[in-house]
């Protein structure tokens, strides 16, 4: 009982620090065009202990096999850390140490048109905010027990956030596809309403016509 009313007391206190407190993550979400033999990078400072989760997705794909190279670089040696070649694609990585990380995305070398790029990503410094949890006065660091469950409820909450994200940028992808078809959905709805109508004016003259013939 005692364990459940701090699991609850610890929960609330995580998702303010994580969620809301922004000592604690940082989120961004932007879109842009990207040309053909071009780069975009952005760089990022890690602190030891964050977590970096990068999100992207081309709404304006002609094919299937329409792709873009996303990465993770290490600004100080250059070295790729992580890497994703898909359409659609997210790319993670975890800090031991304090970094800087550049966030990039590219064409493949066969691209020829403009694509135009939804990008997310999220950095939680969740050593930070378990070590603020940590200090209060009420917390027993004896327990291991406790401490695991705190580890938990911050994976969860974690997955969570992404699991959010990925379903926000497939609203994105859906409302790109509407608008950019509208003049077509505006005019195939114009080409029913038509169609609509005047099978209805038919259907009109042609019960009236019956009724002309069945009274001579």
């Amino acid at each position: 009982m005692v364990l459940h009313v701090w699991l609850c007391l610890f929960n609330c206190i995580l998702v303010s620090s994580v969620i809301a407190n922004y000592e604690y993550v940082k989120e961004m979400g932007f879109k842009f065009w990207l040309d053909p033999n071009m780069e975009e990078c952005y760089h990022e400072l890690l602190e030891k202990g964050s977590r970096l989760y990068f999100m992207y997705d081309i709404l304006n794909v002609d094919t299937h096999q329409d792709s873009i190279i996303a990465y993770f670089r290490n600004a100080y040696t250059r070295s790729i850390v992580a890497i994703s070649k898909t359409q659609r694609g997210h790319l993670e990585l975890t800090t031991n140490e304090t970094t800087l990380i550049d966030i990039c995305m590219g064409h493949e070398n066969s691209d020829t048109y403009v694509k135009y790029i939804s990008a997310y990503f999220h950095i939680y410094h969740v050593e930070k905010a378990l070590a603020k949890i940590e200090e209060s006065e009420h917390f027993y660091n004896t327990s291991i027990d406790f401490h695991n469950v705190l580890d938990s409820i911050t994976h969860h909450i974690i997955i969570l956030r992404e699991y959010q994200i990925e379903r926000d940028m497939t609203n994105q992808k859906d409302s790109y596809l509407i608008e950019a078809n509208l003049f077509w959905i505006n005019r195939w709805a114009s080409i029913h309403i038509v169609v609509i109508v005047s099978c209805f004016l038919f259907q009109t003259y042609f019960i009236k016509s019956l009724f002309k013939i069945s009274r001579k």
